[in-house]
């Protein structure tokens, strides 16, 4: 069952950044450095060369062209987390982090499916394919606005941002538009993934090729943020009351719990065939919404907010998972 990787991949990929609860006096660069070098560059490497059968000529035989552009749609997506967190300095998290999902899960589905399959658009298949994107997108504008209610009631109505709203939201709906370019270099990826499977890569496995290419690009910019950000407080670098080694193992175990979701998603959509990644990323972006709220639920970040917000999160939730139904009934 493909959308069964696709929904456990959302679910695992959800819960990586739980590990920073547990290391709050340990700056976030740190951990994200950490982060970036291990799921952004070793493991997709390790998964590449145990499932990519004579990978280095993949790459030699690949169209330079097309090689630079999925790399470049990397650097895109490595870009959109810088934003992300501009956006939430203004915002909020819930609310950033709601609308980055959001657009994302739009343009990573509509641009490859309408460059694609431009024959689909006036089919069955997609009429089903735009309904089920307009429920996810409502089903996360849901899900935002409680979040943003929650944040209300837990900090207060005043404005303690350090940045004009408006900057925030411009920031989050680039960022949106960025973060979906990790979709792209994996619709547009095709010629690689062919050349793949040619060469013995197992179609279950073949989106391993495209990993490497696009998640070691977009480390660069997450690289060159936390470096920012070091230099900018350099005393925060190593004071910290935290266990070095018990910091590190936790970032570590960020990037498994981030990697291993974006395997599956990998498996998931090469499961479900052609359309894979147009139906596969609206459900994937769909159940890490999801998922990130009941991971709030289960850590109590919801106790001291009254029934409102509560209602609207599930609501939200709800509008959610039925997206994921039509958009499973979308395949041709």
């Amino acid at each position: 069952m493909p959308e069964f990787f696709i929904i456990a991949a959302g679910m695992i990929n959800a819960s990586f950044m739980l590990p920073l609860k547990r290391m709050r006096t340990w700056p976030w660069e740190n951990a994200w450095l950490i982060w970036t070098f291990t799921a952004l560059v070793l493991f997709p490497l390790i998964a590449a060369v145990l499932t990519i059968p004579h990978l280095a000529s993949d790459y030699l035989e690949a169209d330079r062209l097309g090689l630079c552009k999925i790399c470049l749609y990397g650097m895109g997506w490595g870009a959109a987390q810088a934003l992300l967190g501009l956006s939430v300095e203004s915002i909020g998290i819930a609310l950033g982090f709601s609308i980055v999902l959001g657009v994302s899960a739009a343009a990573g589905a509509v641009i490859p499916f309408v460059r694609l399959y431009p024959e689909l658009l006036l089919h069955q298949t997609g009429a089903v394919f735009f309904l089920g994107l307009t429920v996810v997108v409502f089903g996360v504008i849901l899900c935002a606005l409680a979040g943003r209610r929650r944040e209300f009631e837990l900090e207060g109505v005043g404005n303690t941002a350090k940045r004009p709203f408006k900057f925030g939201l411009a920031c989050a709906l680039v960022s949106g538009v960025l973060a979906s370019m990790m979709n792209l270099g994996v619709s547009f990826g095709g010629s690689l993934l062919k050349l793949a499977i040619d060469h013995g890569a197992s179609p279950l496995w073949s989106v391993n090729v495209l990993w490497p290419p696009i998640l070691i690009a977009g480390s660069i910019p997450n690289v060159a943020y936390c470096l920012y950000l070091m230099r900018s407080r350099p005393s925060t670098v190593y004071r910290s009351k935290e266990n070095l080694l018990h910091c590190r193992l936790l970032s570590v175990l960020m990037g498994v719990l981030w990697f291993g979701g974006h395997l599956l998603y990998g498996m998931g959509i090469a499961s479900l065939g052609t359309l894979g990644p147009t139906l596969g990323w609206p459900v994937y972006m769909s159940f890490l919404v999801i998922s990130a709220g009941l991971y709030g639920f289960a850590a109590g970040e919801w106790k001291k907010v009254t029934s409102g917000p509560i209602r609207l999160q599930l609501a939200g939730m709800a509008v959610l998972c039925f997206a994921v139904f039509i958009l499973s009934r979308a395949r041709p």
